[in-house]
């Protein structure tokens, strides 16, 4: 094992290993001894090149991970710029493990954490970076009411600016408002999606929407079909197959791929 410098208890993080032995169940860090004072170390450990391009078949490379879900257990309200700061490799760098943990990390952190949250939606970096940080305000304002408000008016606010925001961006942002019951941004979702400026692969069109608001009992056309163009992983030219899917996946039924999560939870945010 290389030695990297960091002290007990925080070192024992190095030798934590595999992160998807326990990717729906977090250990106990506080049990390893890790306190309010070992977060400028576990920051230091998060933010580690050394270890983020470390040996993919060692324990040490699960280190930056076991490190934020540390400072979230911990509320590392300090560790919130640190944490935006790893954004960009969820676009730049393909890193799912931030698009799925994150969240979870800055809905321990909780409603501290907001107007950063909400600076990074507006005028951050890359895509999907803001398809996770819109996730994180929603998890914070489902695990607190009394922020609830104020995350709905957040994800409500950045969704009026659909006509400059991405599509994915925006049927994103109402799958958040739908999660969170936003009853009341419906005159948004409904401008956004008469403008054409959104993804129905994310959660369907208006009428999927009002369904899942519970203001509409059933369609009253048919259900939208989707046209995906696959070239193995990635989207392919146009010259290529085209599977429609007849059928829209509900994001809380179990996902296709076979991780035996919900589809929210998994494969709809990739």
């Amino acid at each position: 094992m290389q030695q990297y410098d960091y002290t007990h208890p925080v070192s024992t993080l190095l030798t934590q290993g595999d992160c998807r032995k326990t990717a729906k169940k977090w250990p106990d860090y506080v049990e390893l001894g890790l306190a309010a004072e070992h977060i400028p170390e576990l920051i230091r450990m998060m933010t580690d090149e050394e270890l983020l391009w470390a040996d993919s078949e060692g324990v040490e490379v699960w280190a930056t991970i076991h490190a934020w879900r540390a400072l979230g257990q911990l509320r590392a309200v300090e560790a919130i710029k640190p944490l935006l700061s790893q954004l960009y490799r969820i676009d730049d760098e393909d890193d799912d493990w931030i698009g799925e943990e994150f969240p979870d990390v800055f809905s321990l952190i909780g409603p501290p954490a907001i107007p950063s949250l909400s600076s990074y939606l507006n005028t951050g970096y890359g895509l999907f970076a803001k398809v996770c940080v819109a996730g994180c305000i929603q998890q914070i304002g489902n695990k607190y009411p009394d922020a609830r408000q104020q995350c709905i008016e957040i994800l409500t606010g950045r969704l009026g600016n659909f006509a400059k925001n991405d599509p994915t961006l925006n049927g994103f942002l109402i799958s958040n408002l739908v999660d969170l019951k936003a009853v009341d941004s419906l005159d948004t979702v409904r401008s956004a999606y008469k403008s054409e400026r959104v993804d129905p692969s994310i959660l369907g069109d208006i009428e999927d929407v009002e369904i899942e608001l519970g203001v509409r009992d059933s369609r009253s056309s048919p259900p939208p079909e989707f046209e995906w163009i696959f070239d193995g992983d990635n989207r392919a030219p146009d010259n290529t197959t085209i599977i429609r899917a007849e059928t829209k996946i509900g994001r809380n039924e179990p996902c296709p791929c076979g991780s035996g999560k919900k589809f929210k939870k998994c494969c709809l945010n990739k």
